[in-house]
């Protein structure tokens, strides 16, 4: 019973074959008949051979400790590409390409026919085709433009390669008369006394102006590559001590550089310390005499006030002075009206007046009634006081006609 049990198994293993997902199977048949099965489950195989294939294929290269330290499984795994720019500097590439295999049943028999399984695919075209389609692109660029920031234009140049065919490139040798210099960092900077071959690389065009190319291999059997990364580029431990150098240098020149623009900020803060210092003293001494000026257009506006002043008082002066002669006109020629108009009896009232004051006050003293009195009318004797007063009365009442005719 067991023995027909084992003999059943291997009747149905022979006869039937399980398609996984993420596979492709070429199946041949005793018969020599040849077939391509892309649909996963369980298939027919009579007792054939069946080879798979996965339907993504990723092929790496990377550095020795990098590969040792992977334990992912890619379809092919190697080493770095070691490839020349075009200022002859070597440098080893890390790439990556991912590949997706045919899903026509003619083309992937096809290409299944061509190389019988995917190790033979991998190692005899795709790994071969990355190679050189890496080292033909970094004919493109220098590695000093690549350090300068053209590291996109190799990557693009990878990828447009292995979609649609390597370039076909025309060198022409240069050796340059002055020393190597890294010109993408400090052209005009030495790094080492010594002249480097460098090549001036150029694509091959078509007499339509689009670029001629060499077919692809893997073309013909309808592979896609739907990726393609370089991950890094290590330059030769020479071009890195000359890339120190020039670091080293740069960076020494822009310490210097910057000492000289600190120099030149120092020399023109201290033009600018000056120009102010200068500024404030003329302005200051702008002030000064604006200040003086203007004290002497005040005193000045002063003096001709206090001119002003004196003229306004002056001129007051000779119109009060006019006023009282005036008003002195109007009461002489007044009182002369009034003189004229009662025989000047006030003013000669007033005069008897000041006289008989007069006389009063000089014969104060005087004994007017003799102490001896000798009668008889005829006989002469002393003249009286009343003698006096009338004499004296009657010759002021003389001079103040006189003096009233003489005013009229």
């Amino acid at each position: 019973m067991m023995i027909a049990g084992g003999m059943f198994l291997i009747f149905i293993n022979g006869l039937f074959f399980y398609s996984e997902a993420g596979y492709c199977y070429l199946v041949q048949y005793p018969t020599g008949k040849q077939i391509a099965e892309l649909r996963p489950g369980y298939h027919l195989k009579w007792w054939g051979e069946v080879v798979p294939w996965k339907k993504v294929v990723t092929v790496k290269f990377v550095s020795s400790e990098e590969k040792q330290q992977d334990n992912q499984t890619y379809s092919g795994n190697r080493t770095t590409i070691p490839v020349r720019f075009n200022d002859a500097v070597k440098a080893d590439l890390a790439l990556s390409a991912r590949f997706r295999l045919p899903e026509d049943p003619e083309l992937f028999l096809k290409m299944a026919l061509e190389f019988r399984n995917q190790e033979n695919l991998v190692n005899g075209s795709l790994i071969p085709s990355c190679m050189e389609i890496a080292k033909n692109s970094a004919r493109l660029i220098s590695a000093q433009e690549y350090i300068a920031g053209r590291g996109g234009e190799l990557e693009s140049a990878v990828l447009d390669q292995l979609e649609k065919g390597m370039y076909i490139l025309d060198a022409q040798e240069m050796k340059p008369e002055l020393p190597d210099s890294i010109s993408a960092l400090a052209s005009n900077r030495i790094i080492e006394n010594r002249t480097l071959i460098r090549y001036d690389v150029n694509k091959r065009r078509n007499d339509d102006g689009s670029i001629m190319r060499k077919k692809h291999p893997i073309a013909e059997y309808g592979i896609i590559v739907s990726q393609a990364t370089v991950e890094d580029v290590n330059p030769e431990q020479r071009f890195k001590e000359m890339l120190g150098k020039q670091r080293d240098a740069a960076a020494q020149a822009s310490i210097e550089k910057e000492r000289a623009k600190q120099a030149e900020y120092e020399k023109q803060r201290i033009i600018a310390e000056g120009e102010a210092e200068k500024a404030k003293i003329k302005v200051n001494m702008e002030k000064e005499q604006i200040t003086a000026l203007i004290t002497m257009e005040t005193e000045k506006k002063r003096e001709q006030v206090n001119v002003e002043k004196h003229k306004l008082e002056l001129q007051s002066a000779r119109l009060k002075a006019e006023e009282v002669k005036v008003l002195a006109d109007a009461e002489a020629y007044k009182k002369h009206k009034v003189m004229e108009a009662d025989g000047a009896l006030e003013m000669k009232l007033q005069t008897f007046e000041k006289v008989h004051s007069a006389y009063a006050q000089a014969i104060a003293g005087t004994q007017l009634v003799p102490t001896t009195y000798i009668g008889g009318s005829d006989q002469k004797g002393t003249p009286s006081a009343m003698d006096f007063i009338n004499i004296a009365t009657a010759n002021m009442a003389k001079d103040l006609d006189v003096k009233i005719k003489s005013k009229k």
